[in-house]
């Protein structure tokens, strides 16, 4: 009996795929496979796409439990069909050998500012109001496109190494991060960043929209900075905007104290009521942050289905506070996690993101039974799918969107709790990530990484010089 396995690496420079053939014999009828060569001797490029692609003998996670022995098969960027024994029935697909490892739905970060990945460590231990302003932008006032174009492929190189398959971004050159994140292979919503003191910003949203929208991998979307820094006029057209291309609105919300005191004092409403009153509070809303909200915010939240995304670490670096996520949730807003940008937090890990949140909300509520590890797993999944109408998960017709995680490694010993593990204990371990069928990191190589690492740090002394 032959068996040819297959290891593929697939170029994001090219297109083409890198892969080995090795045959191997047995005569037993039911042989155990053979590991594939971890890195092979000679490879060659071949021009083939593979439309079909089946994961052997991994483990998924089934009503909080590992279930080991199952196949993936993926067709055409989307999984076909989940159960043990599965058969690429065209013999022409691509074969990845899961066993050791876990599959799990790619992860999805819903608020970045990729390209700030640049900044990272720039401006550290200061308060928000004054590292923008003292800081961040009057650096950014110098950045080109070719800063946010290696700033955004590093991110991307940092998101598929944390098995993050898709990101919801707001920054300056909004065409550039989109090309950008497509090279690399990666899905993304993406805004360009609007305020007042930009004024011209607002009329490039619409014509970005139509350049983008439709695509397989980007989603446009509307991105007004803050409630403070855009006049009601800026936020109407935004909303005019998102509700002609039903596209969503990505907006920092009640990130601080002064900016909450500062709307109560100015207009007699907090910033949840006045955009509800500009009629933005709807199930297109990301609302990022959300720490200084009242029980009636939260309410009002929930009452208009907007979705909320905590960025627990950045908040607490910049000592923003920490959001009412047990009020949010008990009044059953959708709540979804992100890490705002690198130059805030200062990594784009969910893995840290949800430990944090975790640990965060289980001080501020008094009771370490606050947020178990399951809870805020959904929302790192569940509830970031359904933030941003994403078909996710492990599931027949699902997108094929997912990580698979080495689980030889000892922060996943013994192996008792699986999610406990993925919240708590993860270090590391991701091996492989896949977005829309096609495989961007394989056995922890990601292609031309080493000359994306080098041309972040030229944009970087360029910015700072």
């Amino acid at each position: 009996m032959s068996f040819v396995i297959f290891v593929v690496k697939t170029s994001l420079d090219t297109g083409y795929s890198l892969q080995a053939a090795a045959t191997w014999q047995s005569d037993d009828p039911n042989p155990v496979r053979p590991s594939p060569p971890a890195r092979p001797d000679k490879l060659f490029c071949s021009p083939r796409y593979f439309s079909l692609m089946l994961i052997k003998d991994v483990s998924i996670i089934q009503s909080g439990q590992l279930l080991p022995g199952q196949d993936i098969l993926i067709e055409e960027g989307r999984i076909a069909n989940i159960g043990p024994d599965l058969k690429d029935e065209s013999d022409d697909g691509e074969l990845i050998d899961g066993r050791g490892k876990l599959a799990i739905p790619g992860l999805i970060n819903g608020h970045t500012h990729l390209a700030m990945t640049l900044l990272r460590g720039y401006a550290d231990d200061m308060e928000l109001m004054p590292w923008l302003q003292e800081k961040i932008w009057p650096l950014e006032a110098k950045i080109t496109e070719e800063d946010v174009r290696w700033g955004v492929k590093l991110g991307c190189l940092e998101l598929i190494r944390f098995g993050i398959t898709c990101y919801n971004d707001m920054y300056y050159f909004p065409d550039t991060t989109a090309r950008a994140t497509k090279e690399m292979g990666l899905r993304a919503f993406i805004s360009g960043v609007v305020f007042d003191m930009k004024p011209e910003m607002l009329g490039q949203v619409e014509p970005f929209i139509r350049r983008w929208k439709g695509d397989e991998l980007i989603t446009p979307a509307v991105g007004p900075h803050a409630a403070y820094t855009c006049s009601e006029e800026t936020l109407l057209r935004a909303r005019e905007i998102a509700e002609r291309h039903d596209v969503m609105v990505h907006i920092h919300l009640s990130e601080t104290r002064e900016e909450v005191d500062g709307f109560l004092l100015s207009k007699g409403k907090s910033p949840v009521e006045y955009l509800d009153c500009l009629g933005l509070l709807n199930s297109r809303l990301a609302a990022v942050h959300c720490v200084w909200l009242s029980p009636e915010d939260c309410y009002l939240l929930a009452k208009r289905k907007a979705n909320v995304v905590n960025c627990t670490v950045s908040n607490l670096k910049l000592t923003s506070g920490i959001a009412p996520l047990n009020t949010l949730m008990k009044a059953d807003v959708n709540v979804c996690l992100g890490t705002d940008g690198a130059s805030s937090n200062n990594n784009l890990s969910l893995f840290e993101e949800m430990k944090i949140t975790a640990i965060t909300q289980k001080n501020a509520y008094h009771t370490p039974a606050a947020f178990s590890a399951e809870q805020v797993w959904r929302l790192a999944t569940q509830n970031a799918w359904r933030a941003f109408r994403l078909n996710m998960g492990l599931q027949p017709g699902a997108l094929a969107d997912l990580a698979l995680i080495d689980l030889q490694k000892p922060w996943f010993c013994p192996l008792t709790n699986i999610v406990s593990h993925l919240v708590y204990s993860m270090a590391g371990g991701v091996d492989t990530t896949i977005v829309n069928g096609k495989v961007l990191m394989s056995e922890g190589v990601i292609p031309g990484e080493a000359e994306i690492l080098e041309k972040a740090q030229e944009r970087f002394l360029r910015l700072t010089s």
